[in-house]
């Protein structure tokens, strides 16, 4: 139910939407971000999913987000919208969902708008999405 909540608050995303030039092939390496750019997308993330990024240090938060920001980004994933559907996956999975073969396959040659590259994530299998817990419930009181 969460998993799907994110996603629908992606909507919000929708409405932010550049589109995107033609992507870099995976084996090109971009520049490496910028603090500014992780501190915007940290940001943007607390506002889709609020409570589970409140759920987890800043400073995890950071550092996760910092590096599946930069992945996106290696894979030719450079707008923001995007960028923020892939590091949402990978939160909800604490990161085990980039590991799956339909993940690496599908990010061989990601779409390149906003709405075809949230289509085809949301048309991944469940082992995509459930392959690994997510990132805050390691935070979670224990009670």
């Amino acid at each position: 139910m969460a998993l799907a909540l994110a996603f629908a608050c992606g909507n919000v995303v929708a409405q932010t939407t550049v589109k995107a030039g033609p992507q870099a092939s995976s084996t090109e390496k971009h520049a490496k971000l910028k603090p500014a750019d992780t501190a915007n997308l940290v940001s943007h993330l607390r506002r889709v999913i609020t409570d589970e990024t409140n759920d987890t240090p800043p400073r995890v938060l950071n550092a996760f987000v910092a590096k599946y920001q930069q992945r996106a980004l290696d894979a030719g994933i450079d707008d923001l919208d995007r960028q923020t559907q892939y590091v949402l996956l990978a939160l909800y999975t604490s990161g085990k969902a980039m590991e799956q073969p339909l993940f690496i396959a599908f990010m061989k040659n990601p779409p390149a708008s906003f709405d075809a590259f949230y289509d085809a994530l949301q048309a991944l299998p469940k082992t995509v999405w459930e392959a690994g817990p997510p990132l805050w419930e390691a935070y979670e009181p224990k009670g």
